[in-house]
């Protein structure tokens, strides 16, 4: 099988598996109460110790002021907050709140109720091939954000 058939057969099957939602615990994404914006620049802010206001209305896409808006109403949930950029205090940065780090963390780990159970009804053999393949992949996602 050429490589690139090999990988959109992957990622057909990662997305069967997904499919199987009567599996995995779905309700903390149903029970967001927010925008996709919000949670997109939530996921954003997430990724750095401090993000300036610029950078994330340029990776959002959009204008400054659409940025504040949505910031604004992250910080109005506790889920990030603000900070003044230690080098100059006319920057603002947006930082996730402790509440907002749960939040995705708990986004992170419904997935963990469709693999558990799935996990331990493999044979040894097939647990160390997945095993394997995650390590293989966590270490491309790695390398991957470093360059």
């Amino acid at each position: 099988m050429a490589e690139t058939e090999e990988i959109r057969d992957i990622l057909r099957l990662q997305d069967e598996l997904v499919r199987h939602r009567t599996v995995w615990d779905a309700g903390p994404w149903l029970g967001l109460n927010m925008s996709t914006p919000q949670l997109k620049a939530l996921l954003l802010i997430s990724e750095e110790a401090g993000i300036r206001m610029r950078e994330l209305a340029r990776k959002l896409g959009g204008s400054f002021s659409n940025a504040t808006v949505l910031v604004d109403r992250l910080v109005d949930r506790g889920l990030v907050e603000r900070l003044a950029d230690p080098q100059d205090r006319r920057v603002v940065l947006v930082q996730t709140a402790d509440e907002g780090q749960q939040l995705i963390e708990q986004l992170i780990t419904s997935w963990r109720t469709l693999s558990a159970p799935l996990l331990e009804t493999l044979a040894p053999e097939d647990l160390s091939t997945v095993h394997e393949a995650l390590r293989v992949l966590l270490k491309a996602a790695q390398q991957n954000r470093e360059t």
